[in-house]
């Protein structure tokens, strides 16, 4: 499924060692699943060109992503050295769209389709642009001792184009076991319920935003992700695109690095003109 998902997104013929290199599987394991779905009829083998997903599945998938998209978050991963993600936010879950890999830390474990459910702080990015009701929802669904800070992170989030967030008080250690266990264990060799398992901890692990006076705070704090909204050709906040460092210690002028380079990508992809992908 992350294949077809893959596939969808597309826009021309991906080879066996694009599917691979994107989804961070081995090249024996994507030839073998493309050959099977070819026999099924769920996908074309365009010679010299590779594998695109057949005519009649692609309307179920939504407009396919801009070419550029791909191209923006390579440039974002090369900047800052981590992997990005650009996700659709609908009310009640977050979607993987595209991926790709920092060169100094690979994280797999995260395809494209992916889903989680969007809960607090999920869609941190969005919410502050999203209607009164969803950010009610969202809002609601936070964890007791969350609430307080939530209102403040909506309004930081739009003053600042951009959420960031840290781990919860010292599991920076645990983040790092389980970043090196996700990165050694690889996508193809681990079961996909312990995968989604750890991704889970992970997240909840590092899911803590960071407060005004913390961002602009002169110390050496760590750093786990960054998420600023990607606006769709109507101009609702659609998208989210997600930097993840996951640095145990950064300077201020490394964090300050990390937002730019974030929100110079959002904006980037915004101009993009990503639209018809919200029913994916």
């Amino acid at each position: 499924m992350e294949i077809v998902q893959l596939l969808a997104t597309a826009t021309e013929p991906l080879s066996v060692a694009s599917v691979a290199d994107r989804l961070d599987i081995a090249r024996a394991t994507a030839t073998a699943i493309l050959a099977e779905l070819d026999s099924a009829g769920w996908v074309v083998r365009v010679p010299r060109r590779g594998y695109r997903l057949r005519s009649a599945l692609t309307g179920l998938t939504g407009t396919p992503l801009p070419a550029s998209v791909g191209d923006i978050l390579t440039a974002l991963t090369t900047r800052t050295g981590c992997g990005a993600t650009l996700s659709r936010i609908a009310p009640d879950r977050l979607t993987v769209l595209e991926v790709r890999h920092g060169p100094d830390r690979v994280v797999p474990g995260i395809p494209v389709g992916h889903r989680i459910p969007l809960r607090f702080p999920a869609g941190a990015g969005v919410m502050p642009w999203r209607v009164a009701a969803e950010q009610n929802a969202w809002l609601a669904a936070a964890a007791e001792s969350d609430r307080r800070g939530a209102g403040a992170l909506l309004n930081l989030v739009r003053a600042r184009g951009v959420a960031v967030f840290r781990p919860r008080a010292d599991d920076t250690g645990m983040v790092d076991l389980l970043v090196d266990l996700l990165g050694s264990a690889g996508t193809e060799l681990l079961q996909s319920n312990l995968r989604n398992r750890a991704l889970l901890q992970l997240a909840e692990l590092t899911a803590r935003p960071y407060t005004a006076a913390e961002l602009d705070s002169d110390e050496v704090l760590p750093l786990s992700y960054l998420a600023a909204p990607v606006f769709d050709a109507s101009g609702s906040a659609a998208y989210e695109v997600q930097l993840g460092p996951l640095r145990s210690s950064t300077t201020r002028s490394e964090r300050d690095g990390f937002i730019a380079a974030t929100r110079a990508a959002a904006e980037s992809l915004t101009a993009a003109g990503i639209s018809g992908t919200a029913q994916a």
